[in-house]
């Protein structure tokens, strides 16, 4: 009984305590918003490839250059020296086997080539000012006949040129500026190397310098086999060989017995008609006649020739 009078006594006086003591402030609690996010996310970025519009128009067809030649394809010729000659368009580049040629305002070239026996082949390539190139390759066969002349010479053969081939054949004469007649073994060599050499072989040299006695004897060892010889003198008054030239010539000629002397000299001695301005290359009227003289040489039965 005394120990429940005790807790009574000590429930009473915790209540009082509890009563007397002051309240609490109430406690207030702050609510903050999350914060906006600053994160920026990296977009990628596709190009979408271009679009490709396919035109239906053609391109326009690029025409080469036209080549023609004569000889044509398949020919047979018997010159050792072919003319060889073309057309092809205006303002074009020509390159004949490689090598280029002179092309004229009409688009005409010729170029002079000397022939194998048996097939030749050549090839020519024509280039306009926009690059377009034409390749045109032409076959022709030389043949010669048992007999062909040829000829050697300077610039006043070169000058009769066209007149002695009309009466020797064409493609024949081998004439050029400021050959001297020691030039003539190696020339005629080359001659008698071809497989069908020539039966004749006319020497027109002595206009650029005095031929002397073994320049003669040299020239006709390589050419003691050569059926004719034909030598032609020269009309050369402004130069002081002109004497000394004829003379050894004519020597030659008597001593060899295959050899003609053609007298150049005398049927045009005082005649300026026969000459340019200089007196010693020939002027129209003047190549025919050197023509005339010498295929009187060659042929024994020579007829002026008739145009």
């Amino acid at each position: 009984m005394k120990r429940l009078m005790i807790l009574m006594t000590l429930l009473a006086l915790l209540g009082a305590a509890c009563t007397s003591a002051p309240a609490a402030e109430p406690t207030t609690t702050d609510t903050f918003a999350p914060m906006e996010s600053t994160t920026t996310t990296a977009v990628e970025t596709t190009v979408a490839p271009a679009t490709t519009t396919t035109s239906t128009t053609e391109a326009p067809v690029v025409e080469p250059p036209t080549v023609e030649t004569v000889p044509v394809d398949g020919d047979v010729v018997d010159t050792y020296m072919l003319e060889f000659t073309g057309t092809t368009d205006t303002a074009v580049e020509v390159l004949v086997n490689g090598e280029p040629v002179d092309v004229d305002a009409q688009g005409t070239f010729v170029v002079m080539l000397p022939s194998d026996i048996g097939e030749n082949e050549v090839t020519i390539e024509a280039i306009d000012e926009d690059g377009n190139t034409a390749v045109v390759s032409t076959t022709y066969v030389f043949a010669p006949e048992d007999g062909w002349i040829a000829a050697i010479g300077d610039s006043v053969m070169l000058g009769a040129k066209e007149e002695l081939e009309k009466r020797i054949g064409p493609g024949t004469v081998d004439a050029t500026v400021s050959r001297q007649f020691y030039d003539a073994p190696d020339l005629v060599e080359d001659l008698l190397a071809l497989p069908v050499p020539p039966q004749v072989i006319i020497i027109g040299l002595g206009t650029n310098g005095a031929v002397q006695p073994h320049h003669f004897d040299e020239l006709m060892e390589v050419a003691a086999d050569v059926p004719r010889m034909v030598f032609v003198n020269a009309h050369v008054p402004t130069r002081n060989w002109e004497a000394t030239t004829n003379r050894e010539l004519a020597a030659g000629v008597d001593r060899y017995e295959n050899t003609v002397l053609v007298d150049w000299f005398t049927p045009t001695e005082g005649r300026s008609d026969l000459f340019a301005s200089d007196n010693y290359h020939p002027s129209p009227t003047g190549r025919v006649i050197y023509g005339e003289l010498v295929a009187e040489g060659i042929y024994p039965n020579w007829e002026p020739f008739v145009e």
